[in-house]
This record gives C-alpha cells, structure tokens and sequence, in this order.
C-alpha cells in the first residue's frame, strides 16, 4: 500500500508504484468513482473509444459525444 498526500487546491501526485503498475500517462483523463468510503480512479480508454466511433455510423458530433459520454459512464458503473 503506498500513501500520498493532498496539495493545494487539491492536487494528488500518483505515485512512482502505483503509475508504473498502470497505463497512467500525464495528461491522461481519470474516471472518478465513490463507493462507499472507497474512491475508485480508473483511466479512460479512449483506444477503445475511438475504436466505437470509427465503427459507428455516427454522423454528427453531438451523436459522437452522447455515445463517448455513455461509454464513460459505462466504465464508471464496471468501476463500481
């Protein structure tokens, strides 16, 4: 187990432990989740996201956005 503490404006640094076990990039966006006291952070794969729009017959942007976002929340309720 590996602690890390809160900076200002509540920033968290992953640690070196934790990013080298992961696919945790900088600038990588981050699914929040909480379960009971637990807080659950998971990646956002956005390799598999842009598999479902490229394969989709999406033809709007809105239509491509309201997919991702359904997508997202999927991984947010798995992460549950």
């Amino acid at each position: 187990m590996t602690v890390s503490k809160v900076g200002k404006k509540y920033t968290i640094v992953i640690p070196q432990e934790v990013r080298k076990k992961t696919s945790i990039r900088e600038g990588d966006q981050l699914i929040w989740a909480v379960k009971g006291e637990q807080i659950i952070i998971k990646p956002v794969s956005f390799i598999r996201l842009a598999g479902i729009v490229k394969s989709s017959s999406l033809t709007s942007s809105k239509e491509v956005e309201q997919a991702l976002e359904k997508e997202i929340e999927t991984d947010v309720k798995e992460a549950l």
